[in-house]
């Protein structure tokens, strides 16, 4: 799935290798000035050739001079043209690859991000990424370039001195022979890199979110040791990998050197013998220097595609993933309000060592609230999240209005339920932006309606902007209380015709679970209302309430299956 951002850019990306392409022409066409005036104009051993257009060595040394300078701005400008069309297409690029992996995160299954830590995934969506821009713009804007590089100064050398070209080229083999086994022990380092540096964003992202709780129970010490202990693996990784690639740059101009110093002794013999001027050995000495600095450069490029796939292969396992919750390829949409809701024989487990429901039913009639009361661990907020299909279920089938959730769009079905979790998720923005996050297409006036209704505005006015206040990152600047009202604003501006509530008045003290039932009573009437929760005073406000009890099993696992059915206001 990376090959198809990429391909998106092929015009910009051909359009760098193009200019790039130039760039060499007139690279190559710059030891040439030189070895004129080394030949015409210092030695003065030889006549001036007929098809210049100057008469006189003084003219001809200008003429080389300007020649040095034109060719010099003509290969910076074209270097400079190809470079910029090659980052502006990377960074297009990434901004697709990260929206790519972005979209294809947040509609995995939750199983799969109960697995993966949210700093891992923003490591992999910014700085795996960022490598994999590297090396595309290293392969369009060095992988091309050179490779034709390679290919026209083998031609000028092997035109203009067979033999000293085959000298100069005998080390190659050698150079790449090494080059191969650098990039297997570069990316081996890389990947142990990547993957301590994704737990280290994981271990820094759990610890700065939950800070208020390192300081409270007093642990910034403890905080401090475990970051530590993760940064030094991460330096301690990375380390290895810097000595693993600092040892190949001598290495490599070594072999090269060599190559270069038998050159040199050739050529110079062949001088004094005189089979050879003095400007044709410049030239060919000028060349291998045009020929090594590709060479290198592309032993280097292997250093960069080492790095890179090793992100490649973190970016992957995100795109390729196919752990999603599906709809049937004949899913239909939920129409109109949703009525009846029934769950019948429903099993499921997070995993196979804990099993969370067994042969659970459960039965919702239109406009009716009902509550599952119960202790914590005994599978109430589970049932939510098979009722929004955040997970399917392992066993047995949740119906709504006798059709299977299964055989319902999740977009259509997601678009008719409203969710209030325990911990209300809200974004770091206003009050309003939070409220108005319900619905697609809320106006102003429902939002403060919403708000209305859910008592919101009995503190909004103590907040410095009212429903434009920001509320911080985790909504730190309300208190718990009103943190769920907002929540049941949000929920209910939509037209949602099934409401859940997970948990609304836990922690809370009673004051401000009080105002949070009242805010319960005046934004769930006419809708049909599943309430989870262990507060028998938000039971009273239910026409049914079931009792969820844990169950002991043979195997030592909790299974949960309905106790009593009871009436209940």
């Amino acid at each position: 799935m990376i090959a198809g951002p990429i391909r998106s850019q092929r015009r910009s990306l051909s359009l760098s290798a193009v200019l790039s392409v130039l760039a060499i022409g007139v690279e190559l066409a710059r030891p040439w000035p030189l070895a004129i005036a080394v030949d015409y104009v210092f030695s003065g051993d030889e006549p001036l050739p007929v098809w210049l257009p100057v008469d006189s060595p003084q003219g001809l040394l200008v003429l080389c001079g300007i020649a040095v300078v034109v060719f010099s701005i003509g290969s910076g400008l074209l270097d400079m043209a190809a470079t910029r069309a090659a980052e502006r297409a990377a960074e297009r690029l990434g901004a697709q690859l990260r929206k790519s992996v972005f979209d294809r995160t947040v509609t995995l299954s939750l199983r799969w991000h109960d697995q993966l830590p949210s700093g891992e995934l923003v490591s992999r969506l910014t700085t795996d990424v960022a490598r994999l821009l590297d090396a595309i713009v290293a392969l369009t804007a060095g992988l091309v370039p050179d490779i034709l590089t390679l290919l026209g100064v083998l031609v000028l050398l092997l035109v203009l001195n067979p033999g000293l070209a085959a000298i100069g080229l005998a080390v190659i083999p050698v150079l790449a022979f090494l080059s191969v086994q650098q990039r297997r022990r570069v990316r081996a380092t890389q990947v142990a890199a990547r993957v301590e540096s994704g737990r280290l964003a994981g271990t820094t992202t759990d610890l700065l979110r939950n800070v208020r709780a390192v300081q409270a129970f007093g642990r910034v010490d403890r905080a401090r040791d475990i970051f530590q202990a993760r940064n030094r693996a991460v330096l301690d990784v990375e380390i290895r990998a810097v000595n693993t690639e600092s040892r190949w740059a001598p290495l490599s101009d070594v072999v090269l050197a060599v190559g270069g110093g038998l050159v040199l002794v050739v050529g110079g013999f062949q001088v004094m013998a005189g089979t050879l001027t003095v400007g044709g050995l410049v030239l060919v000495i000028a060349y291998l220097g045009e020929l090594y600095a590709p060479v290198r450069s592309l032993t280097r490029l292997s250093t960069v595609l080492a790095k890179a796939g090793a992100s490649a292969t973190r970016v992957a396992e995100i795109l390729d993933c196919d752990v999603a919750v599906h709809d049937a390829p004949d899913a239909i949409p939920v129409r109109g309000p949703i009525g009846t809701v029934e769950m019948r024989g429903v099993c499921f487990s997070y995993d196979e060592h804990y099993r969370v429901l067994r042969d659970f039913d459960l039965k919702l009639l239109a406009g009716e609230t009902v509550c599952l009361l119960g202790p914590s661990g005994s599978g109430k907020s589970t049932v939510l999240h098979l009722l929004l299909r955040l997970y399917d279920v392992d066993r047995g089938r949740i119906l709504i209005d006798g059709v299977d959730v299964r055989h319902y769009q999740q977009h259509s079905l997601r678009e008719q339920i409203a969710f209030v979790p325990q911990d209300p998720w809200l974004l770091d923005g206003t009050v309003a932006q939070n409220i108005a996050f319900g619905s697609r297409n809320a106006t102003r006036a429902e939002v403060i309606d919403a708000g209305r209704r859910a008592l919101v505005d009995e503190f909004i006015d103590r907040l410095p902007l009212g429903y434009d206040s920001p509320i911080g990152e985790g909504a730190t600047r309300l208190s718990g209380g009103q943190r769920r009202r907002v929540a049941i604003a949000r929920a209910t501006v939509s037209a949602a015709s099934l409401i859940l509530l997970d948990e609304p008045t836990a922690s809370l003290d009673s004051v401000a679970a009080d105002k949070v039932i009242q805010a319960i009573r005046a934004t769930t009437a006419h809708r049909t209302t599943l309430i989870v929760t262990h507060d028998p005073a938000l039971a009273r406000v239910a026409d049914r309430v079931i009792v969820v009890e844990p169950t002991g099993a043979t195997t030592g696992r909790d299974e949960t299956s309905i106790q009593t059915d009871r009436q209940g206001r």
